[in-house]
């Protein structure tokens, strides 16, 4: 059983409660409650508690909190965790419009599941922040997605979603340098992380290539040869995804969607959505095109 609900004062989201609350019985996932929205800057989130772990992770915005008696301020791609029973709460109204995603998960739960995580909750402090933690956007959207769809196997793909997202989180708890399998030029890698991690910013090939310090003219064919793609094409295809998760899994306006993943206007965004999906936003949203218009259409080369 899944409820779910629109918190008042809210621009979009939801709130969904699984399993029945007024029996207390919740999902065999381990999952309580779970939940995405978009904050006007009035919005704010008084003090509260929960009897298992709540992660939170902040999209864009910004936002401080107040947990165990110390401040924290988060910032697009930070981790913020709150053990059970840690009362916690916004610190005052943001100064802007923030979207977020969050869910209290029973911890052990999951671990009995996969015991190699259990080692690192039992030694995970009370009130967990991390930045550059935007490889958990990726697990939070897909459990947007089993909580918001009517999908066949919807249990098991509610328990998987569960279980990688705390995986991902569970790899936060103990930071380590990824090694990669495979050669790629170290500035290509650089100038992928800065647009997967930020893709609503204007980047530009000079601000790129200062940060790497290369030629953008040098760093773009690295990049062409990499991906297949400029780095201005590929920041658009990260900010068309972000769009079609938002078309079918918020209730967000249409031009309210462009101009939060990085467009400069809705008529803007409109033109270069049906560019590379064929259709305008709002027949992707009408339609409910979550396969194949979901992926960008690429050029023949």
């Amino acid at each position: 059983m899944i409820e779910i609900v629109r918190p008042a004062g809210l621009r979009a989201g939801f709130h969904a409660v699984v399993g029945d609350r007024a029996a207390g019985l919740h999902h065999a996932s381990g999952l309580h409650h779970a939940g995405e929205q978009w904050a006007p800057s009035r919005f704010l989130i008084d003090r509260h508690t929960h009897p298992v772990w709540e992660l939170y992770l902040q999209v864009h915005g910004l936002s401080r909190w107040r947990a165990d008696n110390a401040l924290f301020t988060l910032r697009p791609g930070h981790l913020f965790a709150v053990a059970p029973g840690v009362e916690h709460q916004m610190a005052d109204h943001p100064a802007e419009h923030h979207h977020f995603y969050f869910a209290a998960i029973d911890i052990p739960a999951v671990c009995a599941r996969h015991p190699a995580l259990a080692q690192r909750w039992a030694e995970a402090p009370r009130v967990i922040h991390r930045d550059q933690a935007h490889a958990a956007s990726t697990p939070f959207a897909e459990l947007t997605r089993e909580l918001t769809s009517r999908l066949d196997l919807a249990a098991e793909g509610l328990g998987l979603a569960v279980d990688r997202l705390v995986l991902e989180v569970t790899r936060l708890l103990v930071p380590t340098e990824s090694v990669p399998l495979r050669t790629v030029h170290p500035a290509v890698t650089r100038v992928r992380d800065l647009i997967d991690r930020d893709p609503v910013r204007g980047w530009t090939l000079r601000e790129l290539a200062a940060d790497v310090g290369l030629a953008g003219s040098y760093l773009a064919g690295l990049f062409t040869a990499e991906f297949g793609m400029s780095p201005h094409r590929y920041l658009t295809e990260r900010r068309i995804e972000r769009a079609s998760r938002l078309l079918t899994g918020s209730d967000l306006p249409v031009t309210a969607i462009g101009i939060d993943v990085g467009f400069s206007s809705g008529q803007h965004f409109a033109r270069v959505f049906r560019q590379l999906t064929g259709v305008t936003p709002r027949e992707f949203r009408r339609n409910g095109l979550i396969g194949a218009a979901a992926e960008p259409r690429r050029e023949a080369r």
